[in-house]
């Protein structure tokens, strides 16, 4: 093959179209019938933005008819802000080089940039002294079809690209690797921008992801089978970026710590408009919503700055939810994991209100109805609650509070149908009415009640109340107590916790059992610490016997009952001292009948003979004794408990003394015992085979 070249390096296309003629002067002469092709090398061209290097045209089979004429181009570097794409290994077949103006109407062209290279693709561009414009199309790209169109004029550019179906897991490829990784879908884009010189003055993004299996490296954020469409439009206003999104997510599950949502069969949108100032680095959210069908819906409003960190400034927020079972399971149980809420669910319905200012919620307010609280850790539950809950940090708040429930539960305790208003502001809470709870066919009336946090300190609580015609029967069966029967009543007076301590106003006082016990001089300290401290006094006046232990085939007695417990001095509920008594009241006149049962476990208490004696005499055949007084009292110090009976006697002293036919005596003979031993012989007692509860 025969070949001329003309070599020049150039600048204007003005020379270029000079060579160009000189080209074809030499076709038209006979010289021409000896060559194969003709190329003239034109080197590098630089526009104000853009460069075109390695200019080649080239008139090639020359000897056919037409001949080929072709424009090269190594490589052309487009403006900012496409300076990181590459146009390489350009030809065009049918372009145009005239003053100042070169076109390329038809051609195939590669593109590249830091991380990856495009195979050929159709390729066209004009590039004049004052404007420049390129269309690529039909380019394939992992696994898709993309294609892009930019044009600049001045400082002002265009940019648009239209992506189809591109392979999520091929484009991982040209993504970094060190943050999120693509494992399978496909990805449709559509992309329109535009700016002036390195900036961007607006842009609108068109996203559907179809089937996108992916996460981060930390795992924070994953998808799977994800089916998801997005529109944001923003337009930047002097560096004030306005801003609106659209997100359709319909299909597929997304994780995003700690929330998983499920759209396999329900639909979220989330809809957000406003305003990014990228120089104060703050985000105006003017308008948001957030919707989940079938769940719930939250809407607000919100100012977030992020200088150092994410801050919320301010926020107006609403969420509405006529199926608060689901929206507990999906946003709410997630977040009680590791807290004092685990195991908390919700149901019901529930419109709320809330103000947040500089991270602190400030304002709420709460519209209950069907409400349901369940907790799997057995603390506590709430049937068909409604009401409304109204709060504020500021101190002059007063709008009401409101809270009625069917059923009430706290532990194993039931509570029936009842109400309570409330003022609920600042640290505070205060019972606006007096109430009255339903409990154990009786009834708890709260006449006060007050709560009020303290900064690095235990709140201070203060309450007064009555307690009557609770069934004992009932409680002990709830919290699971050795049966008892008859009822409580009493004054609870004012109770007070402040400082780590609590105190009672006066002497709490329940009937029971047919008798009275007061409690005086109540005090505790670090009551919700491991180590609470307890004093107390506790005075028994006439206490029904029979009522007492009528339960218990172990020893049933009949009789009065009256003592006291003084100087009660506990730590972490076990008792370090005190100095008690119970026994028969000096004015009892009731008839005094003691089983053989009971005779033999108090007996027992003391040490005593009485157990020998009733199964190796004939005494052993009744089944009951009479007796004239009972008494047992203890001194406990340094862990040792002091006994003491209601007489002296020879050789110990008398815990019963008999009285009628038959008597029996039952005398102790260790006067001082281990509290740790007699508190085993009392639980041997208590869990003994023999012993029987009806």
């Amino acid at each position: 093959m025969c070949q001329g070249f003309i070599g020049a390096t150039g600048r204007s296309p003005r020379i270029a179209v000079r060579l160009i003629l000189t080209i074809v002067f030499i076709l038209i002469t006979p010289a021409a019938n000896a060559l194969d092709s003709v190329s003239l090398n034109i080197g590098t061209l630089t526009g104000s933005r853009w460069k075109l290097d390695g200019i080649n045209i080239a008139l090639t089979e020359l000897s056919q008819n037409p001949q080929q004429l072709a424009l090269t181009i190594t490589r052309l570097s487009l403006p900012k802000p496409f300076n990181d794409l590459n146009l390489v290994n350009i030809r065009c077949n049918a372009f145009t080089w005239q003053n100042k103006e070169l076109f390329c109407r038809q051609g195939r062209a590669q593109m590249r940039s830091k991380r990856w290279q495009s195979p050929a693709a159709n390729f066209s561009f004009h590039i004049t002294e004052k404007h420049s414009s390129f269309k690529l199309s039909d380019l394939h790209l992992a696994g898709g079809i993309v294609a892009l169109e930019g044009e600049e004029r001045g400082e002002l550019w265009q940019l648009q690209i239209d992506a189809k179906a591109v392979d999520g897991k091929l484009i991982q490829q040209l993504l970094p690797q060190e943050w999120f990784k693509l494992k399978a879908g496909k990805i449709d884009v559509k992309l329109n921008a535009s700016g002036s010189h390195v900036l961007v003055n607006a842009f609108s993004l068109n996203a559907k992801l179809n089937g996108l299996a992916g996460q981060t490296q930390d795992g924070r954020i994953a998808g799977e089978a994800l089916m998801l469409g997005a529109i944001l439009k923003a337009q930047n206003n002097n560096g004030l970026w306005q801003w609106q999104n659209h997100v359709d997510f319909n299909g597929g599950a997304l994780y995003v710590e700690p929330l998983y949502l499920d759209a396999a069969e329900q639909k979220i949108v989330l809809d957000t408009q406003g305003d990014w100032d990228a120089s104060n680095q703050r985000v105006e959210i003017n308008s948001a919503s957030y919707r989940h069908s079938s769940v719930g819906e939250l809407s607000g409003s919100a100012t977030v700055q992020y200088k150092d960190g994410a801050t919320i400034e301010k926020a107006q927020l609403s969420l509405n939810s006529d199926n608060l079972q689901a929206w507990s399971a999906i946003y709410l149980k997630p977040l009680f994991e590791q807290t004092v809420l685990q195991g908390v669910t919700l149901a019901g319905q529930l419109k709320a209100d809330f103000s947040i200012n500089k991270q602190a919620l400030t304002a709420l307010r709460a519209n209950f109805n069907h409400l349901d609280v369940k907790d799997s850790a057995g603390r506590g539950e709430i049937l068909s609650g409604a009401g409304e809950l109204n709060w504020s940090n500021d101190e002059t708040f007063n709008k009401a509070s409101e809270f009625v429930w069917q059923q009430l539960q706290v532990h194993s305790v039931p509570i029936g149908p009842a109400g309570l208003t409330f003022l609920s502001r600042a640290n505070s809470i205060r019972l606006l009415k007096k109430t009255r709870l339903p409990f154990l066919s009786g009834a708890i009336a709260i006449n006060q009640f007050s709560w009020q946090a303290k900064k690095q300190q235990d709140p201070e609580l203060s309450f007064e109340g009555d307690v009557s015609n609770v069934s004992l029967e009932q409680l002990a069966i709830t919290l699971n107590w050795t049966p008892l029967s008859g009822t409580i009543s009493g004054h609870i007076p004012r109770v007070e916790y402040s400082n780590k301590t609590l105190s009672l106003g006066g002497e709490l006082i329940v009937k029971v059992f047919d008798g009275e016990v007061k409690v005086s001089n109540l005090a505790s300290s670090g009551l919700f610490t491991d180590f609470p401290k307890f004093h107390g006094d506790l005075e028994i006046d006439n206490l029904d016997m029979d009522q007492l232990t009528g339960k218990f085939k172990f020893g049933g007695i009949t009789g009065k009952l009256s003592g006291y417990v003084r100087q009660l001095y506990m730590e972490n509920w076990h008792p370090v001292s005190f100095f008690a008594w119970l026994g028969t009241p000096e004015d009892d006149d009731s008839r005094h009948r003691i089983s053989q049962k009971a005779v033999q476990n108090i007996a027992n208490i003391g040490g005593g003979g009485a157990a020998d004696l009733l199964s190796k005499s004939f005494l052993r055949f009744f089944e009951t004794f009479g007796y004239d007084r009972l008494g047992l009292g203890c001194y406990l110090h340094d862990g040792v408990c002091q006994l003491m009976g209601i007489a002296a006697a020879k050789s110990g002293y008398a815990i019963i003394t008999g009285g009628g036919l038959p008597r029996v005596d039952v005398l102790g003979y260790n006067p001082r015992v281990d509290w740790n031993v007699l508190m085993d012989r009392l639980k041997r007692i208590a869990t003994s085979d023999e012993v029987v509860i009806e």
